[in-house]
């Protein structure tokens, strides 16, 4: 199958963090021309950030490549984003200079559901101007209409959106008119985000030269794919004599690829186009610089050679368990406590966006937050508790539930079906699952209970959960740390690196 063009919008969502210094991905960081971008550096003062930009035009009949920088501000204020993009790009092989300037008002309205539809559109009149070669391309109309879903999950946020765009170049003595639509679908959230977009253009010149009039026409494909991802390696120190002899770290890199394809006129040597038209097909790619965080290293002496000692280990260098690693029992059941502290900080919450200034209308709300009394959800939980933070994050976010009306029995255990259920509902797949008769493979299918039926269907078929040597699930089985941290690291790997390759098929088999 023919790979299509992909264009690729950023819109209202969150991005991942690395430990302990965040970064994030914003709305529009590729801006809204099908271009690609890398942060130049982390936003020291929000609300503005530049990055290093590259895009194809095709105005003028052949595909030239504009880099430069894109500096993007933002500010938000009662449920409206208000941004502008600056670009400044250049390609000087084909003297070619790219001036243009938007600004947006992006409306957010919450539904009842979570869901928030975000309606963007111009708020001032754009303003562009090309010049390739001794050509100049002054931008006299764009209608643009942008609209997205967001659909925000405990511990992710899914987007998918549609856009619409015309532009009208005026040159000399006639207009080129650009029309663009196109989809495109992410997600973001703490270990990595992903965009891709599938978007088509068609191109329409109409150039007066003395008495007759030169047409052409083409179309173009443009197709997005960009990735925000953690990667986790372990590195062994050289030198025998050190008090520890490794430790993980952690790599945060972003990377985006353009791949155009074209179908243009070719012309004569007097700048007529023929009827004959040429295929063009390239691709672009863009990498930020690696940031490199190493992580604590945990004394875990007393698990040398237990099977689960790679994932408790990375467990704690994450910070994901906390507390003295040195009396870690991997044997011991997992309390219902210490699942929820280890899931509020396995399946964070969407970071918030560092670079968008949000203006709020009184300066006394801040300070009434902060004077309120904090209260426990459970009657059964203390707000002294070392849990407590962790039960009471993974509570408001829909991560866990309570046993009862208002008990949450912190030292109960939990079962294997009962840990699937948590991981499935972080992420909102419950919708993979049939509507009725959910089945596993595994050998005891039939002993899943029927409220866990559905997270067991979609946790196997994700590669959340495998089965014991055997080939059983083990669902009643009460969970032991060792399995609970294996199942919680591959939680947070599904989260890093599976998950983006389902999006990025989108662009791959695309026809």
């Amino acid at each position: 199958m023919m790979k299509r063009v992909k264009y690729m919008i950023y819109i209202a969502a969150l991005i991942a963090v690395l430990i302990p210094s965040p970064a994030y991905a914003r709305e529009g960081d590729c801006g809204y021309e099908g271009g690609i971008s890398a942060e130049q550096s982390a936003p020291k003062t929000s609300g503005k950030v530049t990055f290093d930009y590259q895009e194809v035009c095709f105005i003028s009949g052949e595909p030239v490549v504009f880099k430069g920088t894109l500096t993007v501000t933002k500010s938000m204020k009662q449920g409206t984003i208000s941004s502008t993009y600056t670009y400044s790009l250049k390609n000087a092989d084909k003297s070619a200079t790219l001036a243009r300037t938007l600004t947006f008002e992006t409306r957010l309205t919450q539904k009842d559901n979570g869901q928030t539809i975000e309606e963007t559109f111009f708020s001032k009149n754009p303003t562009e101007r090309i010049t390739i070669g001794g050509t100049t391309y002054t931008l006299q109309s764009y209608t643009y209409t942008r609209s997205a879903l967001v659909d925000a999950k405990p511990a992710i946020n899914y987007f998918t959106g549609d856009m619409r765009g015309t532009k009208v170049y005026q040159t000399g003595s006639g207009t080129v008119t650009v029309k663009a639509t196109g989809r495109f679908y992410g997600y973001d959230q703490y270990w990595g985000s992903t965009e891709v977009g599938l978007f088509d253009y068609v191109i329409e010149s109409e150039m007066k030269k003395g008495n007759t009039i030169d047409k052409w026409g083409g179309t173009a494909s443009v197709a997005l794919s960009s990735t925000n991802t953690k990667e986790l390696r372990y590195v062994k120190n050289e030198p025998d004599q050190i008090s520890f002899e490794g430790g993980y770290v952690q790599t945060q890199s972003s990377s985006s690829v353009l791949e155009y394809n074209s179908s243009l006129p070719e012309f004569d040597s007097k700048g007529i186009p023929t009827d004959t038209m040429l295929s063009y097909k390239n691709s672009l790619s863009l990498e930020s610089f690696p940031s490199e965080t190493r992580l604590p290293v945990p004394d875990i002496s007393q698990l040398k050679g237990h099977w689960a000692e790679n994932d408790i280990e990375a467990l704690y260098s994450l910070e994901v368990y906390k507390g003295n690693e040195a009396s870690f029992d991997p044997e011991q059941f997992m309390t219902r406590a210490e699942f929820a502290a280890a899931m509020s900080q396995a399946a964070r919450a969407v970071p918030a966006d560092p670079s968008l200034t949000v203006r709020t209308t009184t300066a006394s709300s801040a300070a009434r937050g902060r004077n309120q009394t904090v209260v426990s959800p459970f009657s059964d939980v203390s707000t002294q508790s070392p849990y407590f933070q962790g039960i009471n994050d993974a509570f408001k976010r829909g991560l866990i539930s309570g046993k009862g009306e208002d008990s949450f029995e912190p030292e109960g255990n939990l079962t294997v079906a009962d840990a699937l259920t948590v991981f499935v509902r972080a992420l909102g797949l419950e919708g993979m699952a049939p509507a009725a008769g959910a089945v596993t493979t595994f050998r005891d299918n039939d002993q899943i209970p029927e409220y866990a039926r559905k997270a067991a269907y979609v946790a196997e078929k994700i590669g959340l959960v495998r089965g014991d040597e055997r080939g059983y699930l083990n669902p009643d089985a009460n969970l032991t740390k060792a399995r609970a941290s294996a199942m919680i690291n591959r939680f947070i790997d599904y989260m890093r690196s599976s998950i983006k390759k389902n999006y990025k098929e989108i662009v791959d088999y695309a026809p």
